[in-house]
C-alpha cells in the first residue's frame, strides 16, 4: 500500500478525457484540432464526430471579430492567407490544385464556402481544412450547352444564364447547392433549377418545385444568399425569389426592391447582421453614390430601409489617399461589396466592412461618415495580381471542421451494385446509356462521372464498324444518321465541310472562317470562329488530341499567314482544352501545315501534312506532329512515293499513323503506314479505282476508316460512300447522291459511341 501511494504521488496530474474534449479542444483553431486527430484512433473518431464538429463550430468562433481569408491569385501564391483585426496576415492551408484565380461567392455557411474558379468551375471549400469538392457539370453545364436538332429528337432547351447558391437544411442536416437557369435560348422556355446534395449518391436533380412565373433572369455574379432556411435569388427585374431548402419550394419576397438611381448602377444582394440587404452603386464612377438598403421586419408587411449612403466625393483627401495608396484609384475599382456589419467599441455606432477586388478591407460608419482602412496587401506582386479584379478576392472566414463531402465518384462507386452496372452499361450505345441514366439517381450519378464516360468510350467502340452520320445545315452544324439522310433526300447539303476522325469521343472540323468541336452521337457542339484579315490570306486547321495523363481533350490551331505579294509567311499557333474557353499561344511548328487537309491524332500526337509549296523543298512528304503531353512540335519524314503525288490526306488506321497518296494518271490511291518511330513507312494498301471511274476518282476520293470486322476501307467522294475490299478489289457503294452541277457535296462524319461533353455554351 505504501509503494502504491508513493507511485501515485510521483505520477504527473492528468485531465479527464471528457474535459479535454469538451472544454479545451473545441476552442482551438481547426488546423490544430486536425493535428490532434493523429494522436490515436480514438481521438480521431471523437474529433471527427458530428457532435464535436458542431461544438467546435460554436466555441471556436465566439470572438465576435470579423476574420478574412484571401484566395490565391493567378500567380505563384501557394497558400490561402487569413487575417483578423489587430494582427498580421498568416498562411493557413495550401491552395487546392484546382483553384485558378478563385472567387469566394458566399459567406461561410458553417465554415463552408461556395467558390468559383476562373475557368467557371464551382467548388465547395473549407479553407480551415483545405478540403475542396468540385461540383460536377459546373464548367459548362449541360443545360447551358447548344445541342443540335436530329432527325429523331428536337433541340433540347438551353439557357444563357445561371446563378448558384449554397444552403443548409436543418431538418435533414444536408448541405445543398442550388442552381437556377434562366434566359432560355428560344426566349420561350421558363427558367428551371437543380439541386446537388453534398455527400449523397446522386447527381444534379430537378428541385421539387420549379421557379414561379413570370420569367425571371438571374446573373452569375449575383449568387443566391442563404438566410433563415431560404436561398434568395435576385432577378434583373427587381424581384427576389426565395427557395426553401427543406421542401424545395419557391416563393416571391415582397416588397420589391427600391429602384436604383441610375440605370447603370450595379446591384448586389448580401446578408448583413442577419438581414437581407441590397446594394446599389456604380463601382467605376467616383462621383456616384453607393447605397445599401436593408429589409426590415420578420413578417408582412416588410419594408426596405436605407441603411447607408456613401458619397465617395465627400471623403476627405487623407481618406482617399489611404485608399489610393499603392496605385489603386477609386475610379478603377471593379469590385467592391460590404462583407460584415458590427458595433463600434468606441462610440456605439454601427460600422460596415467592405472588401475590394485588389485585396483592400476598409470600414465606413453606417451613417456614411468616417472611412478607415483595415487591411491592404503589402506584397506588390500579390496586389498586382488583383489590380483589375472584377470578382471577390477576399471573403469572411470561420473556424470549422465541417467536411465538404465525398466526390461523386467516391459515393457512386462505393456501392457493389453500381460497380456491377458500371461493367454492363459501359458496353452499350451512348443514347441507350443516356436513357438508363433516368432510371434512378444512383445510376445517373454513376453514369455522369468522368470515370464512366472515359471507360465507356473505350469499351463501346471496340471492334465496331464505323458509325457514319452526315453534317447538315452548315454553317450552323447539325447531324443526322446516314439512313435518315438517304430517306430525306440529302437535305441541306452545301460546300464540303471536312471533319476529323473521332478522337476519344469527339470530332473537330470546319472551314477557313469557322470550326467546330462536337460529339455527333449526342448532338453536343461548340462553334469556334476566327477573324479574317482582309490584307493577308489566312490558312490553318484545328487539330484535336487527347492527353491520357490528364484525361483532357486538346485543341491546337496551327496556322500561317502568307503575304500574296512576296509569298512569305508567318507561323502562329495556339492551344486550349475543350472544357476551357481561353486560348493560349504556344511555340509555332517549324513548318507551315497543309490547310486543305484535316489533321489526325495518332500515338499521342496531333499530325498535319506540311504545305509543300512554302519553305524548303523536300523529296518526301513531311508531317508536323504535336505531342499533347510535352506540348512540343517535331517534323517527321513521310513516305517516299514513287509516282507523281496528287491528292494527299493523313489519317489514323488501326491506331497507326497513315498517309494516303493518289496517282491521278492511273486512278489509284496508296495508303502508307508508319511502322516505327524511326520513320519507316510501308505501303499497306493499294486501292485501284480504275473500273469504278468516274463515280470514284483518285483526286476526289478520301479514305475515312477501316472496318475492323472485315478489313474493308470506307471511301468518300462527297457524293458517293462505299466500302473497298483490298482482298477482292471490289467496291460496294452504300450511298450515292450523284454528282451535282453546283459542286455541292455531302459531309460525312465518323462517330464514336460517346457521352463526352463539349463546352458549347449557349
Amino acid at each position: 500500500m505504501g509503494n502504491m501511494g508513493k507511485e501515485n504521488q510521483d505520477s504527473p496530474p492528468t485531465l479527464p478525457g471528457d474535459i479535454i474534449m469538451v472544454e479545451i479542444l473545441p476552442y482551438l483553431p481547426a488546423k490544430s484540432v486536425g493535428r490532434f486527430r493523429s494522436v490515436s484512433r480514438a481521438w480521431h473518431t471523437a474529433l471527427s464526430s458530428a457532435t464535436f464538429v458542431e461544438l467546435h463550430l460554436r466555441r471556436a468562433n465566439r470572438s465576435g471579430q470579423p476574420r478574412l481569408f484571401f484566395c490565391p491569385g493567378g500567380g505563384e501564391d501557394e497558400y490561402v492567407d487569413v487575417w483578423q483585426p489587430g494582427g498580421a496576415a498568416k498562411k493557413l492551408t495550401p491552395k487546392p490544385d484546382e483553384f485558378w484565380d478563385a472567387a469566394p461567392l458566399t459567406k461561410p455557411l458553417h465554415g463552408l464556402l461556395l467558390v468559383r474558379s476562373k475557368n467557371y468551375s464551382y467548388f465547395v471549400y473549407n479553407p480551415c481544412t483545405g478540403s475542396s469538392l468540385v461540383l460536377p457539370d459546373s464548367i459548362a453545364p449541360m443545360k447551358m450547352s447548344r445541342r443540335r436538332d436530329t432527325a429523331t429528337q428536337p433541340r433540347p432547351t438551353s439557357f444563357y444564364r445561371v446563378s448558384y447558391g449554397l444552403g443548409y437544411c436543418s431538418v435533414t442536416s444536408e448541405y445543398k447547392v442550388v442552381r437556377l437557369f434562366s434566359d432560355s435560348y428560344n426566349d420561350v422556355d421558363p427558367p428551371c433549377s437543380e439541386v446537388y446534395v453534398l455527400g449523397k449518391p446522386a447527381y444534379w436533380r430537378p428541385t421539387a418545385q420549379q421557379p414561379p412565373p413570370p420569367m425571371c433572369v438571374v446573373r452569375e455574379d449575383n449568387p443566391g444568399v442563404f438566410l433563415g432556411g431560404y436561398l434568395h435569388f435576385l432577378c434583373e427585374d427587381g424581384r427576389i425569389i426565395t427557395f426553401h431548402l427543406g421542401n424545395e419550394t419557391y416563393g416571391v419576397l415582397l416588397p420589391r426592391l427600391p429602384p436604383p438611381v441610375r440605370e447603370d448602377d450595379a446591384t448586389e444582394m448580401v446578408e448583413l447582421h442577419g438581414s437581407l440587404c441590397v446594394c446599389h452603386g456604380f463601382v467605376g464612377d467616383r462621383d456616384g453614390l453607393y447605397r445599401i438598403w436593408m429589409l426590415q421586419g420578420d413578417q408582412e408587411p416588410r419594408r426596405w430601409k436605407l441603411l447607408c449612403c456613401i458619397n465617395l466625393m465627400a471623403w476627405t483627401e487623407p481618406e482617399r489617399i489611404r485608399m489610393e495608396t499603392g496605385g489603386f484609384p477609386l475610379d478603377t475599382l471593379r469590385w467592391i461589396a460590404p462583407l460584415y456589419m458590427f458595433d463600434s467599441d468606441n462610440d456605439g455606432h454601427q460600422k460596415i466592412m467592405f472588401g475590394t477586388g485588389n485585396r483592400i478591407a476598409f470600414t465606413v460608419e453606417a451613417n456614411g461618415g468616417t472611412m478607415e482602412t483595415l487591411f491592404k496587401a503589402d506584397d506588390d506582386t500579390i496586389a498586382d495580381s488583383f489590380a483589375d479584379c472584377d470578382h471577390p478576392s477576399l471573403g469572411l472566414f470561420e473556424e470549422s471542421l465541417v467536411p465538404v463531402g465525398r466526390t461523386i465518384e467516391e459515393v457512386a462507386f462505393s456501392s457493389p451494385a453500381n460497380q456491377a452496372w458500371f461493367h454492363i452499361l459501359k458496353w452499350m450505345p451512348a443514347r441507350s446509356v443516356a436513357n438508363f441514366s433516368l432510371v434512378c439517381r444512383e445510376w445517373r450519378a454513376m453514369i455522369m462521372t468522368d470515370r464512366f464516360i472515359h471507360s465507356h468510350v473505350l469499351h463501346a467502340n471496340l471492334n465496331k464498324s464505323p458509325r457514319i452520320r452526315m453534317i447538315i445545315n452548315p454553317p450552323v452544324v447539325g447531324y443526322i444518321d446516314l439512313q435518315f439522310f438517304s430517306e430525306l433526300g440529302a437535305p441541306a447539303c452545301g460546300l464540303s465541310l471536312p471533319s476529323s476522325q473521332p478522337c476519344h469521343g469527339l470530332n473537330v472540323g470546319g472551314s477557313r472562317i469557322g470550326s467546330f468541336v462536337c460529339n455527333p452521337i449526342m448532338g453536343y457542339s461548340e462553334d469556334i470562329w476566327f477573324e479574317e484579315d482582309e490584307d493577308e490570306s489566312f490558312s490553318g486547321r484545328i487539330g484535336l488530341g487527347y492527353n491520357s495523363k490528364t484525361s483532357k481533350h486538346v485543341l491546337v490551331l496551327a496556322q500561317y499567314k502568307s503575304y500574296l505579294a512576296t509569298l512569305e509567311y508567318h507561323l502562329e499557333c495556339k492551344l486550349r482544352y475543350v472544357e476551357e474557353q481561353e486560348w493560349r499561344p504556344i511555340d509555332p511548328p517549324p513548318r507551315p501545315i497543309l490547310a486543305s487537309t484535316a489533321p489526325t491524332f495518332a500515338n499521342g500526337k496531333i499530325c498535319w501534312l506540311v504545305e509543300p509549296n512554302l519553305g524548303q523543298a523536300s523529296l518526301n512528304c513531311e508531317v508536323v506532329a504535336f505531342d499533347v503531353q510535352s506540348e512540343e512540335f517535331e517534323v517527321l519524314q513521310g513516305p517516299q512515293c514513287n509516282h507523281p503525288v496528287g491528292r494527299m490526306s493523313i489519317l489514323c488506321l488501326k491506331g497507326v499513323l497513315c498517309v494516303a497518296c493518289s496517282n491521278q494518271s492511273i486512278n489509284v490511291i496508296d495508303i502508307w503506314m508508319m511502322k516505327d518511330d524511326n520513320g519507316t513507312w510501308l505501303r499497306e494498301y493499294h486501292i485501284d479505282l480504275t473500273k469504278f471511274y468516274p463515280e470514284y476518282s483518285s483526286e476526289e476520293t478520301t479514305p475515312l476508316a477501316i472496318d475492323p470486322k472485315d478489313g474493308r476501307i470506307l471511301l468518300s467522294t462527297g457524293w458517293s460512300l462505299g466500302y473497298y475490299d483490298p482482298k477482292t478489289a471490289e467496291l460496294e457503294t452504300i450511298y450515292c447522291m450523284g454528282m451535282q452541277e453546283d459542286h455541292w457535296k455531302f459531309s460525312p462524319i465518323l462517330c464514336d459511341e460517346s457521352l463526352v461533353f463539349t463546352l458549347g455554351l449557349a
